[in-house]
């Protein structure tokens, strides 16, 4: 049997220890696995109505580059997170956020909260996280991420249309109404 081959017809022994057999190591450093670590989730956590929004993330490797967008809000800018921690630059222009490294820092594989955006302004009834037509998750050696970015989160109007307002109806029908008024009977006075 010659050096390195396993049995007389030259075969050699694959990942596995299996003599012939066809077993690989995949990109994750697995033998005969299908390159589980190749994902990458986006979702929404908590939500202040005053200003702010958290973006979770589970990653199955490092990352130092990402894409996404966030609609329904007037982002201003993003902070902190494991994005912040890693020295990742992030930046938003209008619905879309992006976040990379001049470095090539990474953030580690797992999951927790990636940067918290902050807008001035709700622009629709409600805010949709996405990949859009451009996003991407990246790691420093290049790798692309089989990624996905959901979640929603839904503002409440009162009865002016003002998100998270506080006018209601009195019980006459009018909106912010002082109702039936003093000495009245009726909502006709």
């Amino acid at each position: 049997i010659a050096d390195g081959a396993c049995d007389c017809d030259g075969n050699v022994a694959d990942c596995a220890g299996e003599c012939g057999g066809t077993a690989i190591v995949d990109v994750c450093g697995v033998c005969g696995g299908d390159n589980d670590c190749l994902y990458a989730i986006l979702s929404l956590g908590n939500f202040d109505s005053s200003g702010s929004v958290e973006v979770l993330y589970n990653f199955g490797g490092p990352v130092a580059g990402f894409q996404f967008d966030l609609t329904g809000l007037a982002l201003t800018g993003a902070a902190g997170g494991a994005a912040g921690d890693a020295g990742l630059t992030v930046s938003v222009g209008g619905a879309t956020v992006v976040g990379f490294s001049l470095t090539n820092s990474e953030i580690a594989a797992g999951s927790g909260v990636l940067t918290v955006l902050s807008f001035s302004d709700i622009t629709a009834g409600t805010a949709e996280l996405s990949l859009g037509n451009f996003g991407a998750i990246t790691s420093a050696d290049g790798t692309v991420y089989d990624a996905s970015a959901s979640g929603s989160i839904d503002h409440p109007t009162d009865c002016a249309g003002d998100y998270y307002g506080s006018a209601v109806e009195d019980e006459c029908g009018v909106c912010g109404g002082d109702g039936i008024a003093d000495g009245a009977c009726d909502c006709d006075g």
